[in-house]
Protein backbone atom coordinates (compact mmCIF):
# COMPACT_ATOMS: atom_id res chain seq x y z
CA UNK A 1 0.00 0.00 0.00
CA UNK A 2 1.28 3.44 -0.94
CA UNK A 3 2.30 5.89 1.76
CA UNK A 4 0.96 9.42 1.63
CA UNK A 5 3.54 12.19 1.97
CA UNK A 6 2.41 15.71 2.84
CA UNK A 7 5.06 18.19 1.67
CA UNK A 8 5.04 21.91 2.44
CA UNK A 9 7.26 24.47 0.72
CA UNK A 10 7.59 22.56 -2.56
CA UNK A 11 8.34 25.77 -4.46
CA UNK A 12 11.46 26.52 -2.38
CA UNK A 13 15.06 25.36 -2.84
CA UNK A 14 14.90 22.29 -0.61
CA UNK A 15 11.21 21.63 -1.15
CA UNK A 16 11.44 21.63 -4.94
CA UNK A 17 14.21 19.04 -4.82
CA UNK A 18 12.20 16.98 -2.34
CA UNK A 19 9.28 17.06 -4.77
CA UNK A 20 11.55 15.84 -7.58
CA UNK A 21 12.66 12.95 -5.36
CA UNK A 22 9.08 12.08 -4.49
CA UNK A 23 8.19 12.02 -8.19
CA UNK A 24 10.94 9.44 -8.74
CA UNK A 25 9.32 7.25 -6.09
CA UNK A 26 5.67 7.64 -7.11
CA UNK A 27 5.20 3.90 -7.27
CA UNK A 28 5.53 3.94 -3.46
CA UNK A 29 4.25 7.38 -2.49
CA UNK A 30 1.14 9.48 -2.93
CA UNK A 31 2.06 13.16 -2.81
CA UNK A 32 0.12 16.00 -1.19
CA UNK A 33 1.47 19.53 -1.66
CA UNK A 34 0.57 22.71 0.20
CA UNK A 35 1.41 25.62 -2.09
CA UNK A 36 0.78 29.33 -1.98
CA UNK A 37 -1.77 30.30 -4.64
CA UNK A 38 0.64 32.71 -6.32
CA UNK A 39 1.16 33.12 -10.05
CA UNK A 40 4.69 31.73 -9.84
CA UNK A 41 3.57 28.60 -8.02
CA UNK A 42 0.61 28.00 -10.32
CA UNK A 43 2.81 28.26 -13.40
CA UNK A 44 5.36 25.84 -11.96
CA UNK A 45 2.87 23.22 -10.74
CA UNK A 46 0.02 23.57 -13.25
CA UNK A 47 1.05 20.43 -15.12
CA UNK A 48 0.65 18.31 -11.98
CA UNK A 49 -2.82 19.38 -10.93
CA UNK A 50 -4.61 16.45 -12.58
CA UNK A 51 -1.90 13.83 -12.11
CA UNK A 52 -2.88 10.64 -10.37
CA UNK A 53 -1.24 10.35 -6.99
CA UNK A 54 -0.58 14.09 -6.68
CA UNK A 55 -2.89 16.40 -4.77
CA UNK A 56 -2.32 20.14 -4.59
CA UNK A 57 -3.80 22.27 -1.82
CA UNK A 58 -3.67 25.94 -2.71
CA UNK A 59 -3.29 27.62 0.63
CA UNK A 60 -0.94 28.76 3.36
CA UNK A 61 0.86 27.03 6.22
CA UNK A 62 -0.32 29.82 8.52
CA UNK A 63 -3.91 28.74 7.84
CA UNK A 64 -4.76 25.83 10.14
CA UNK A 65 -7.58 24.53 7.94
CA UNK A 66 -5.20 24.26 4.98
CA UNK A 67 -2.68 22.37 7.10
CA UNK A 68 -5.38 20.11 8.53
CA UNK A 69 -6.51 19.23 5.02
CA UNK A 70 -2.97 18.18 4.10
CA UNK A 71 -2.35 16.27 7.32
CA UNK A 72 -5.56 14.26 7.04
CA UNK A 73 -4.62 10.83 5.75
CA UNK A 74 -0.88 11.56 5.73
CA UNK A 75 1.70 9.04 6.85
CA UNK A 76 4.60 11.51 6.75
CA UNK A 77 4.77 15.30 6.92
CA UNK A 78 7.86 16.99 5.49
CA UNK A 79 7.91 20.67 6.39
CA UNK A 80 10.29 22.64 4.17
CA UNK A 81 8.19 25.81 4.15
CA UNK A 82 10.09 28.75 5.62
CA UNK A 83 10.74 32.46 5.44
CA UNK A 84 14.52 32.80 5.37
CA UNK A 85 16.92 35.78 5.34
CA UNK A 86 17.02 38.36 3.91
CA UNK A 87 13.20 38.27 3.66
CA UNK A 88 12.94 37.22 7.31
CA UNK A 89 15.04 40.23 8.30
CA UNK A 90 12.66 42.62 6.56
CA UNK A 91 9.44 40.90 7.65
CA UNK A 92 10.03 39.39 11.12
CA UNK A 93 6.33 39.00 11.88
CA UNK A 94 5.82 37.00 8.69
CA UNK A 95 8.84 34.85 9.56
CA UNK A 96 7.34 34.08 12.97
CA UNK A 97 3.97 33.20 11.46
CA UNK A 98 5.39 30.83 8.85
CA UNK A 99 8.34 29.33 10.73
CA UNK A 100 6.80 29.06 14.20
CA UNK A 101 3.02 29.25 13.90
CA UNK A 102 3.19 27.02 10.82
CA UNK A 103 4.88 24.28 12.84
CA UNK A 104 2.33 24.66 15.62
CA UNK A 105 -0.42 24.24 13.02
CA UNK A 106 1.20 21.01 11.83
CA UNK A 107 1.48 19.64 15.37
CA UNK A 108 -2.15 20.53 16.07
CA UNK A 109 -3.26 18.92 12.80
CA UNK A 110 -1.40 15.71 13.67
CA UNK A 111 -3.02 15.63 17.10
CA UNK A 112 -6.42 16.03 15.45
CA UNK A 113 -6.01 12.78 13.50
CA UNK A 114 -7.22 9.46 14.96
CA UNK A 115 -4.12 8.07 16.68
CA UNK A 116 -2.12 10.70 14.81
CA UNK A 117 0.45 11.25 17.55
CA UNK A 118 1.33 7.55 17.48
CA UNK A 119 1.41 7.04 13.73
CA UNK A 120 2.18 10.17 11.68
CA UNK A 121 5.88 10.89 11.24
CA UNK A 122 6.90 14.55 11.19
CA UNK A 123 10.17 15.90 9.78
CA UNK A 124 10.97 19.40 11.02
CA UNK A 125 13.56 21.49 9.21
CA UNK A 126 15.55 23.56 11.68
CA UNK A 127 18.71 25.58 11.01
CA UNK A 128 22.37 26.06 11.82
CA UNK A 129 21.38 29.69 12.42
CA UNK A 130 20.10 28.59 15.83
CA UNK A 131 23.66 28.30 17.14
CA UNK A 132 24.68 31.64 15.68
CA UNK A 133 28.15 33.07 15.26
CA UNK A 134 30.79 30.32 15.56
CA UNK A 135 33.98 31.85 14.21
CA UNK A 136 37.31 30.15 15.01
CA UNK A 137 38.29 28.73 17.43
CA UNK A 138 34.72 27.53 18.09
CA UNK A 139 34.07 26.67 14.45
CA UNK A 140 33.40 22.96 15.04
CA UNK A 141 29.91 22.36 16.38
CA UNK A 142 27.63 19.52 17.38
CA UNK A 143 24.05 19.10 18.53
CA UNK A 144 23.90 20.00 22.20
CA UNK A 145 26.06 23.11 21.89
CA UNK A 146 24.46 26.29 23.29
CA UNK A 147 21.81 27.99 21.20
CA UNK A 148 22.92 31.52 20.39
CA UNK A 149 20.64 33.37 17.96
CA UNK A 150 22.37 36.36 16.47
CA UNK A 151 21.19 39.89 17.03
CA UNK A 152 18.53 40.89 14.47
CA UNK A 153 18.16 37.24 13.39
CA UNK A 154 14.41 36.76 13.52
CA UNK A 155 14.76 33.61 11.42
CA UNK A 156 16.87 31.91 14.11
CA UNK A 157 14.46 32.96 16.86
CA UNK A 158 11.51 31.45 15.01
CA UNK A 159 13.40 28.22 14.35
CA UNK A 160 14.44 27.87 18.00
CA UNK A 161 10.86 28.30 19.18
CA UNK A 162 9.53 25.88 16.57
CA UNK A 163 12.05 23.16 17.35
CA UNK A 164 11.27 23.39 21.06
CA UNK A 165 7.58 22.82 20.28
CA UNK A 166 8.44 19.74 18.21
CA UNK A 167 10.79 18.20 20.77
CA UNK A 168 8.36 18.69 23.63
CA UNK A 169 5.31 17.53 21.66
CA UNK A 170 3.38 14.33 22.29
CA UNK A 171 4.42 12.87 18.92
CA UNK A 172 5.99 9.43 18.91
CA UNK A 173 7.69 10.03 15.57
CA UNK A 174 9.42 13.34 14.97
CA UNK A 175 12.87 14.42 13.90
CA UNK A 176 14.48 17.85 13.64
CA UNK A 177 17.14 18.43 11.00
CA UNK A 178 19.34 21.47 11.61
CA UNK A 179 20.16 22.36 8.04
CA UNK A 180 23.40 23.97 7.04
CA UNK A 181 23.71 26.39 4.11
CA UNK A 182 21.77 24.89 1.20
CA UNK A 183 23.87 25.85 -1.81
CA UNK A 184 22.07 26.87 -4.97
CA UNK A 185 23.94 27.07 -8.28
CA UNK A 186 22.55 30.47 -9.36
CA UNK A 187 25.10 32.66 -7.61
CA UNK A 188 23.57 35.84 -9.02
CA UNK A 189 20.64 35.28 -6.68
CA UNK A 190 23.10 35.59 -3.79
CA UNK A 191 24.34 38.99 -4.97
CA UNK A 192 22.59 40.74 -2.13
CA UNK A 193 23.73 42.93 0.78
CA UNK A 194 23.43 39.88 3.04
CA UNK A 195 26.55 38.41 1.41
CA UNK A 196 28.55 41.03 3.32
CA UNK A 197 26.94 40.19 6.67
CA UNK A 198 29.06 37.04 6.82
CA UNK A 199 32.63 37.39 8.17
CA UNK A 200 35.31 36.26 5.76
CA UNK A 201 36.66 33.77 8.31
CA UNK A 202 33.33 31.94 8.60
CA UNK A 203 33.65 28.17 8.34
CA UNK A 204 30.85 26.42 6.49
CA UNK A 205 29.91 22.87 5.56
CA UNK A 206 27.30 23.18 2.81
CA UNK A 207 24.84 20.79 1.26
CA UNK A 208 23.64 21.02 -2.32
CA UNK A 209 19.92 21.47 -2.78
CA UNK A 210 19.87 18.15 -4.67
CA UNK A 211 21.26 16.29 -1.67
CA UNK A 212 19.02 18.19 0.74
CA UNK A 213 15.91 17.04 -1.13
CA UNK A 214 17.23 13.49 -1.42
CA UNK A 215 17.96 13.41 2.30
CA UNK A 216 14.57 14.55 3.56
CA UNK A 217 12.65 12.16 1.30
CA UNK A 218 14.78 9.27 2.55
CA UNK A 219 13.11 9.73 5.95
CA UNK A 220 9.99 8.19 4.38
CA UNK A 221 11.58 4.87 3.46
CA UNK A 222 10.75 1.63 5.27
CA UNK A 223 14.33 0.86 6.22
CA UNK A 224 14.57 3.84 8.60
CA UNK A 225 14.74 2.28 12.11
CA UNK A 226 12.96 3.37 15.28
CA UNK A 227 16.25 4.68 16.68
CA UNK A 228 16.26 7.46 14.09
CA UNK A 229 13.19 9.19 15.48
CA UNK A 230 12.80 11.64 18.39
CA UNK A 231 16.25 13.08 17.77
CA UNK A 232 17.86 16.31 16.62
CA UNK A 233 20.56 16.08 13.95
CA UNK A 234 22.98 18.41 12.22
CA UNK A 235 22.48 18.10 8.47
CA UNK A 236 25.18 18.85 5.91
CA UNK A 237 26.98 17.48 2.89
CA UNK A 238 29.87 16.28 5.04
CA UNK A 239 33.56 17.17 5.41
CA UNK A 240 34.07 17.19 1.63
CA UNK A 241 31.84 20.27 1.38
CA UNK A 242 33.72 22.43 3.87
CA UNK A 243 35.08 25.86 3.00
CA UNK A 244 36.12 29.17 4.51
CA UNK A 245 33.96 32.02 3.21
CA UNK A 246 36.86 34.07 1.86
CA UNK A 247 38.15 31.09 -0.12
CA UNK A 248 34.66 30.31 -1.39
CA UNK A 249 34.14 33.82 -2.75
CA UNK A 250 37.58 33.76 -4.33
CA UNK A 251 36.88 30.45 -6.06
CA UNK A 252 33.43 31.50 -7.31
CA UNK A 253 34.83 34.75 -8.76
CA UNK A 254 37.52 32.72 -10.50
CA UNK A 255 35.03 30.18 -11.86
CA UNK A 256 32.88 32.89 -13.37
CA UNK A 257 35.92 34.66 -14.85
CA UNK A 258 35.07 37.83 -12.96
CA UNK A 259 38.54 38.37 -11.53
CA UNK A 260 40.45 38.06 -8.28
CA UNK A 261 38.72 38.62 -4.96
CA UNK A 262 41.13 41.38 -3.92
CA UNK A 263 40.37 43.31 -7.10
CA UNK A 264 36.59 42.93 -6.78
CA UNK A 265 35.91 43.29 -3.06
CA UNK A 266 37.41 44.92 0.00
CA UNK A 267 37.79 43.29 3.40
CA UNK A 268 36.26 46.31 5.09
CA UNK A 269 32.93 45.65 3.36
CA UNK A 270 32.42 42.49 5.41
CA UNK A 271 31.09 42.20 8.95
CA UNK A 272 33.29 40.90 11.76
CA UNK A 273 30.73 38.87 13.72
CA UNK A 274 27.02 38.06 14.20
CA UNK A 275 26.41 35.62 11.37
CA UNK A 276 26.17 31.83 11.45
CA UNK A 277 27.54 28.56 10.02
CA UNK A 278 30.29 26.26 11.24
CA UNK A 279 31.82 22.87 10.54
CA UNK A 280 29.87 19.91 11.93
CA UNK A 281 31.48 17.34 14.20
CA UNK A 282 28.46 15.05 14.19
CA UNK A 283 26.78 15.25 10.76
CA UNK A 284 27.91 11.68 10.12
CA UNK A 285 25.19 10.51 12.52
CA UNK A 286 22.51 11.67 10.08
CA UNK A 287 24.45 10.44 7.08
CA UNK A 288 24.40 6.94 8.58
CA UNK A 289 20.60 6.99 8.24
CA UNK A 290 19.80 9.21 5.23
CA UNK A 291 23.03 9.19 3.16
CA UNK A 292 23.11 12.79 1.88
CA UNK A 293 26.90 12.85 1.49
CA UNK A 294 26.94 12.56 -2.29
CA UNK A 295 27.97 15.92 -3.75
CA UNK A 296 31.29 17.52 -2.79
CA UNK A 297 32.36 21.15 -2.84
CA UNK A 298 33.83 20.54 -6.29
CA UNK A 299 30.47 19.18 -7.45
CA UNK A 300 28.85 22.39 -6.24
CA UNK A 301 31.35 24.46 -8.21
CA UNK A 302 30.57 22.39 -11.30
CA UNK A 303 26.85 22.98 -10.74
CA UNK A 304 27.54 26.72 -10.65
CA UNK A 305 29.14 26.49 -14.09
CA UNK A 306 26.41 24.29 -15.55
CA UNK A 307 23.41 26.13 -14.13
CA UNK A 308 24.60 29.73 -14.14
CA UNK A 309 22.35 32.27 -15.92
CA UNK A 310 22.76 32.65 -19.67
CA UNK A 311 24.30 36.10 -19.31
CA UNK A 312 27.14 34.64 -17.23
CA UNK A 313 27.69 31.77 -19.65
CA UNK A 314 27.92 34.24 -22.54
CA UNK A 315 30.30 36.41 -20.54
CA UNK A 316 32.58 33.48 -19.70
CA UNK A 317 32.75 32.30 -23.32
CA UNK A 318 33.24 35.72 -24.90
CA UNK A 319 36.72 37.15 -25.56
CA UNK A 320 35.18 40.55 -24.91
CA UNK A 321 35.33 39.81 -21.19
CA UNK A 322 39.04 40.65 -21.29
CA UNK A 323 38.06 44.21 -22.19
CA UNK A 324 35.95 44.61 -19.05
CA UNK A 325 38.17 45.93 -16.29
CA UNK A 326 37.63 44.48 -12.78
CA UNK A 327 37.05 48.06 -11.60
CA UNK A 328 33.79 48.10 -13.58
CA UNK A 329 32.53 44.86 -12.03
CA UNK A 330 33.60 45.98 -8.56
CA UNK A 331 32.08 49.45 -8.62
CA UNK A 332 28.98 48.87 -10.72
CA UNK A 333 27.94 45.37 -9.66
CA UNK A 334 29.37 44.52 -6.23
CA UNK A 335 30.14 47.70 -4.30
CA UNK A 336 26.54 49.02 -4.47
CA UNK A 337 25.42 45.94 -2.53
CA UNK A 338 27.89 46.61 0.29
CA UNK A 339 26.80 50.26 0.46
CA UNK A 340 23.07 49.54 0.19
CA UNK A 341 20.74 50.32 3.06
CA UNK A 342 20.98 46.71 4.30
CA UNK A 343 24.72 46.46 3.67
CA UNK A 344 27.47 46.94 6.28
CA UNK A 345 28.88 50.07 4.67
CA UNK A 346 25.37 51.46 4.45
CA UNK A 347 25.03 51.00 8.22
CA UNK A 348 28.30 52.87 8.75
CA UNK A 349 27.25 55.68 6.45
CA UNK A 350 23.85 55.98 8.13
CA UNK A 351 25.35 55.59 11.64
CA UNK A 352 23.08 52.70 12.61
CA UNK A 353 24.49 52.22 16.09
CA UNK A 354 22.76 48.96 17.01
CA UNK A 355 23.70 47.29 13.73
CA UNK A 356 27.33 48.35 14.11
CA UNK A 357 27.44 47.04 17.67
CA UNK A 358 25.95 43.73 16.56
CA UNK A 359 28.00 43.08 13.44
CA UNK A 360 31.27 44.89 14.20
CA UNK A 361 31.38 45.01 18.00
CA UNK A 362 31.77 48.79 18.14
CA UNK A 363 30.06 51.99 17.11
CA UNK A 364 32.67 54.41 18.43
CA UNK A 365 35.84 53.91 16.42
CA UNK A 366 35.22 53.89 12.70
CA UNK A 367 38.64 52.34 12.05
CA UNK A 368 37.15 48.97 13.02
CA UNK A 369 35.85 48.69 9.48
CA UNK A 370 39.39 48.75 8.12
CA UNK A 371 40.73 45.87 10.22
CA UNK A 372 41.95 42.99 8.07
CA UNK A 373 39.94 39.82 8.47
CA UNK A 374 41.77 36.81 9.93
CA UNK A 375 41.28 34.01 7.43
CA UNK A 376 43.29 31.24 9.09
CA UNK A 377 41.58 28.37 10.87
CA UNK A 378 43.40 26.69 13.72
CA UNK A 379 42.57 23.82 16.04
CA UNK A 380 38.91 23.98 17.13
CA UNK A 381 37.85 24.35 20.74
CA UNK A 382 35.65 21.46 21.88
CA UNK A 383 32.69 22.71 23.91
CA UNK A 384 31.74 21.21 27.27
CA UNK A 385 28.07 20.24 27.64
CA UNK A 386 28.25 20.11 31.41
CA UNK A 387 27.70 16.42 32.11
CA UNK A 388 29.29 13.06 31.33
CA UNK A 389 28.41 12.58 27.67
CA UNK A 390 30.03 9.15 27.63
CA UNK A 391 27.45 7.86 30.08
CA UNK A 392 24.74 5.75 28.38
CA UNK A 393 21.39 7.53 28.18
CA UNK A 394 19.74 4.72 30.12
CA UNK A 395 21.96 5.50 33.10
CA UNK A 396 21.52 9.28 33.24
CA UNK A 397 19.96 10.28 36.56
CA UNK A 398 18.98 13.29 38.66
CA UNK A 399 22.60 13.95 39.61
CA UNK A 400 23.51 14.35 35.94
CA UNK A 401 20.65 16.79 35.48
CA UNK A 402 21.73 18.83 38.50
CA UNK A 403 25.30 18.94 37.23
CA UNK A 404 24.19 20.08 33.77
CA UNK A 405 21.83 22.70 35.22
CA UNK A 406 24.55 24.10 37.48
CA UNK A 407 26.86 24.46 34.46
CA UNK A 408 24.08 26.51 32.86
CA UNK A 409 23.90 28.77 35.90
CA UNK A 410 20.65 27.32 37.24
CA UNK A 411 19.34 24.17 38.81
CA UNK A 412 16.86 21.36 38.33
CA UNK A 413 14.00 21.86 40.77
CA UNK A 414 13.01 18.19 40.56
CA UNK A 415 14.28 15.98 43.38
CA UNK A 416 14.04 12.69 41.52
CA UNK A 417 13.66 11.13 38.10
CA UNK A 418 13.55 7.64 36.70
CA UNK A 419 17.08 6.89 35.45
CA UNK A 420 17.16 7.03 31.66
CA UNK A 421 13.80 8.82 31.35
CA UNK A 422 14.80 11.78 29.21
CA UNK A 423 11.31 12.54 27.90
CA UNK A 424 9.26 13.38 31.01
CA UNK A 425 9.24 17.12 31.59
CA UNK A 426 10.76 18.37 34.83
CA UNK A 427 10.91 21.80 36.43
CA UNK A 428 14.06 23.92 36.08
CA UNK A 429 15.21 27.41 37.01
CA UNK A 430 17.77 29.55 35.19
CA UNK A 431 20.23 32.03 36.71
CA UNK A 432 17.76 34.88 36.19
CA UNK A 433 14.96 33.24 38.14
CA UNK A 434 12.88 32.06 35.19
CA UNK A 435 11.08 28.83 36.10
CA UNK A 436 10.19 26.51 33.24
CA UNK A 437 9.40 22.91 32.38
CA UNK A 438 11.53 20.96 29.96
CA UNK A 439 12.47 17.37 29.23
CA UNK A 440 16.00 16.24 30.15
CA UNK A 441 16.51 15.42 26.46
CA UNK A 442 15.80 19.03 25.49
CA UNK A 443 18.27 20.41 28.02
CA UNK A 444 21.10 17.88 27.91
CA UNK A 445 21.02 16.82 24.27
CA UNK A 446 19.91 19.77 22.13
CA UNK A 447 21.36 22.99 23.58
CA UNK A 448 17.98 24.42 24.58
CA UNK A 449 17.73 25.88 28.08
CA UNK A 450 15.53 28.68 29.42
CA UNK A 451 12.80 29.62 26.91
CA UNK A 452 13.16 33.28 27.90
CA UNK A 453 16.95 33.54 27.85
CA UNK A 454 17.31 31.47 24.67
CA UNK A 455 15.29 34.13 22.84
CA UNK A 456 17.09 37.16 24.33
CA UNK A 457 20.11 37.87 22.10
CA UNK A 458 20.54 41.43 23.38
CA UNK A 459 21.18 39.96 26.86
CA UNK A 460 23.92 37.57 25.74
CA UNK A 461 26.69 39.45 27.57
CA UNK A 462 24.79 39.35 30.85
CA UNK A 463 23.78 35.71 30.33
CA UNK A 464 27.43 34.77 29.79
CA UNK A 465 28.38 36.16 33.21
CA UNK A 466 26.07 33.66 34.94
CA UNK A 467 25.95 30.74 32.52
CA UNK A 468 29.33 29.00 31.96
CA UNK A 469 27.75 26.76 29.31
CA UNK A 470 26.78 29.77 27.21
CA UNK A 471 29.95 31.71 28.03
CA UNK A 472 31.92 29.21 25.94
CA UNK A 473 30.39 30.65 22.76
CA UNK A 474 30.28 34.28 23.85
CA UNK A 475 33.31 35.28 25.89
CA UNK A 476 35.68 35.15 22.95
CA UNK A 477 34.35 38.64 22.22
Amino acid sequence: MKKTIFLTGASGSMGSEAFKELLKRRERFNIVLLLLPGAKEKRAFHKYKNNEGIKIIWGDITNYENVLQGATGADYILNTAAIIPPLADRYPELAAKVNYDGVKNILQAIQAQPNGCQQIKFVNVASVAMTGDRLPPIHLGRVGDPLKPNLFDHYALSKISAEREVIESSLKYWVSLRMTYIAIPNVLSLLNPIMFHQPLATCCELITKRDAGFMIVNTCEDHIPETFWRRVYNASGGPNTRFIYHDYLQQVMKLLCLGEFKKLMEDKWFCRRNFHCHFFEDAHLLNNYLHPWRDTLQDHYQQILEESPLILKLYRSSPLRYLIHPWIIKNLLIKPKAYAKDGPMGWIRNKERERLLAFFGSDQNQTFSLVKEEKKVGKPFHLNHGYNENKPEKDLNINDLQTAAKFRGGYCRAVKMKPGDLRTKLEWQCAFGHIFKASPYLVLKTGHWCPVCDLSPWNHSEIATKNPFFAQVWNRY
